[in-house]
């Protein structure tokens, strides 16, 4: 149980703290890259900067193209295996972090807001976990929206060199916090919150519910 007060200090957690948004991937059910789609004037990739950077001491997005982003300080960090999905990103990742704690978010995630990032940071540090991992209210585990340790790194190596694209095949290997759903309702978070994008379809019913309808 997670059990983190919203009032304790940032500066309690920041330093230990790293942001990798994973801009990667080929978007084929969405036709065109979900890094650049517009939502409340800004692009997703944008957006996500920004929240990782409300919360985290330095800020990388993996797959990205040079000028994706609008912050000009924001690094690109090339993934280091291609074709190897998210798992390749987090690969990525904690091979360039200089963080022990890594928040990574998914670039198609238009509902995650800073409280939310926060709070996981909080009790992913107090937990010590490997990976901190959030349980959607359908039963899922939102692993492009968890926290993981640098240490994780040699786990995650020795799945990809097994051939084993699938995210949560490190996971045994590690210690895993799993937060329940639960624990998210009680801290005042509504289900939406992890709604992502995978087709244009969804996209728009996110604009018009962040934007309103156009007219």
């Amino acid at each position: 149980m997670c059990l983190i007060s919203d009032m304790q200090s940032q500066s309690d957690w920041t330093p230990y703290l790293g942001g990798f948004v994973l801009a990667g991937g080929e978007s084929r059910r969405m036709s065109r890259p979900k890094a650049a789609l517009l939502l409340e004037g800004e692009t997703l990739l944008d957006r996500q900067i920004r929240l990782l950077r409300s919360v985290a001491r330095r800020v990388a997005v993996v797959g990205g193209s040079p000028g994706s982003a609008k912050d000009p300080d924001v690094t690109l960090a090339p993934d280091r295996v291609e074709g190897r999905g998210p798992l390749g990103g987090i690969y990525t990742a904690l091979l360039e972090t200089r963080m022990e704690f890594n928040l990574i978010l998914g670039c198609d995630l238009p509902f995650v807001n800073r409280r939310l990032l926060a709070w996981l940071a909080r009790c992913a540090i107090a937990s010590g976990s490997d990976v901190t991992v959030p349980r959607s209210r359908d039963g899922r585990l939102q692993t492009m929206c968890a926290v993981y340790r640098r240490r994780a790194l040699y786990a995650v190596r020795t799945s990809l060199a097994a051939g084993d694209n699938k995210l949560r095949s490190f996971f045994p290997r590690v210690r895993c916090t799993v937060i329940p759903w639960s624990d998210l309702a009680r801290a005042g978070f509504r289900p939406p919150i992890f709604d992502n994008l995978n087709t244009m379809e969804d996209y728009e019913d996110a604009r018009k519910r962040l934007e309103g309808p156009a007219g």
